[in-house]
């Protein structure tokens, strides 16, 4: 079954906040540095920089892990027509209507994992991947076209994230932006696959047609070799 997108009350993004990189969180706070005891609103203006000049073009992006929004308001600023954000919790919603133009996105209320069913969440990540109350789709069930770029930062099983993208990632060989770190680590051995030992653990399943360079922070990018 094709998950359908949330359906927001109100959307009081602004332009003015777009130029200057400005996020809310749901309490309609700027918090750049997390001070407040939340989740920082910091920009992705530095990722999206990266991932710039290899994007042959600007159609569609899949923001798995959206958080406050910071990715989709920055893939806009560089042209993406629109971006299909994925949250499992809802608590950032209201933060997304305050900053991201949803007339250019949709977003969707659930667990990115690499099959349909349901997870259990613990804070920000899964802890059960096979049963629980939080809906879980494959990105594979979003069925976009034209994609151009995927993002995937969940905190943990963002190899199972990437596993649900094989047939989007088959038909449009889009450059893919992925966290690795000891968040991913830490979750494979506790509840995933054992260890990932280098990032090909994370990513190796799409060895035949990509290869890998650094990206900010413990991120890294995908690139196709051949398009």
């Amino acid at each position: 079954m094709k998950p359908e997108p949330y359906k927001f009350e109100s959307n009081d993004w602004s332009q003015e906040r777009y130029d200057n990189n400005w996020l809310l969180n749901s309490d309609k706070l700027h918090d750049p540095r997390g001070t407040l005891g939340q989740y920082k609103t910091n920009d992705a203006e530095i990722q999206v920089a990266a991932i710039k000049e290899h994007l042959a073009n600007t159609r569609n992006a899949i923001d798995v892990g959206c958080r406050w929004g910071s990715f989709g308001m920055a893939l806009h600023k560089i042209g993406f027509q629109h971006v299909h954000m994925i949250e499992m919790r809802e608590y950032h919603f209201k933060g997304i209507s305050y900053n991201v133009d949803m007339s250019r996105a949709s977003v969707y209320n659930f667990a990115a994992m690499n099959k349909s069913g349901s997870i259990t969440r613990g804070g920000k990540t899964v802890i059960n991947t096979e049963s629980g109350n939080v809906p879980a789709y494959a990105i594979d069930d979003l069925e976009v076209d034209n994609v151009d770029l995927i993002k995937i930062d969940v905190d943990g099983p963002d190899r199972l994230v990437l596993e649900g993208c094989l047939g989007t990632i088959s038909k449009c060989m889009p450059v893919i932006y992925i966290e690795y770190g000891e968040e991913q680590k830490a979750w494979e051995e506790k509840y995933g696959k054992g260890q990932l030992k280098e990032s090909k653990d994370l990513w190796g399943i799409l060895e035949a047609t990509y290869t890998e360079i650094p990206g900010p922070e413990n991120n890294i990018i995908l690139l196709p070799i051949y398009k």
